[in-house]
């Protein structure tokens, strides 16, 4: 019990001289030295501590006496005053996190991106646009479960089949669709809020590597690149629903054609 009380704050002898008067009641110093061990010297210095804690009051008269307050309130007390500073430290610190140059770019390796993807999930309010191949998203869908259940717009793009994410609507590209598809690998790129960028490599059997920032050219930048991805197939798509069947069937064969013809 008094390693237990030590590790909420209490020295020795606060937590021998608390441990005395729950036991006792009211007592005086003299008798809350003789049942705890206490040096009759440090009685009294230890009972002043224990009442600057809130821990035990002061009982006036000839002599004076002392008692504990509920370990049950006392530690409520204790636990909300935590809180609040707990609290108090936050927001002093996202101050301080916001104040600081959002230009800055941080490189992210193999665990990291993971942990850095699940923050940013955490903290979305707004909306999440993410492309990336299938596998590499499925890691997340109960964190992107969870936003849409919250409000939060999200929006896929998934290189390869899609599988699992119809609740999504989410564009499925094949990987010779994208700008990737001469890569070893696929990228993965998240936006927050249209506020902050993760880009990362997929994890080919090396160690992923990965940048993050927040500097607001870059990440406009990414939002052209995920809207080139997105946005464009879906507004091509609802076009060719409009048009009549052959003509559509036509405007297919003439689009390969022209994507042939730009082939490097």
């Amino acid at each position: 019990m008094l390693e237990k009380l030590k590790a909420i704050g209490f020295s020795e002898y606060e937590a021998k001289a608390y441990l005395a008067l729950l036991k006792l009641g009211e007592a005086t110093g003299y008798e809350i030295a003789k049942n705890s061990g206490i040096p009759r010297s440090m009685v009294y210095q230890t009972l002043k501590k224990l009442r600057e804690k809130g821990a035990v009051q002061e009982i006036q008269g000839d002599p004076v006496k002392y008692l504990a307050e509920s370990p049950l309130e006392y530690l409520d007390r204790l636990s909300e005053e935590f809180s609040a500073r707990i609290g108090e430290a936050r927001k002093a610190l996202e101050a301080y996190i916001q104040a600081e140059p959002q230009e800055r770019v941080i490189h992210l390796n193999g665990q990291q991106i993971a942990e850095k993807i699940r923050k940013m999930l955490r903290k979305a309010e707004r909306n999440v646009k993410l492309l990336a191949s299938t596998a590499m998203v499925n890691p997340y869908r109960e964190e992107l479960n969870r936003l849409r259940q919250k409000g939060v717009s999200v929006e896929l793009t998934l290189i390869g089949k899609g599988e699992g994410w119809s609740a999504f609507k989410p564009v499925v590209l094949a990987r010779e669709k994208t700008i990737l598809k001469k890569r070893d690998s696929l990228g993965f790129q998240l936006i927050v809020d249209d506020d902050e960028l993760l880009l990362a490599e997929e994890d080919t059997g090396n160690e992923a590597i990965g940048i993050w920032t927040r500097h607001p050219v870059v990440v406009h930048l990414a939002e052209h690149h995920f809207l080139h991805h997105h946005d464009l197939p879906k507004l091509f798509q609802a076009l060719l629903e409009e048009i009549e069947p052959e003509v559509r069937k036509r405007c297919r064969t003439k689009l390969k054609e022209l994507l042939q013809k730009l082939e490097p």
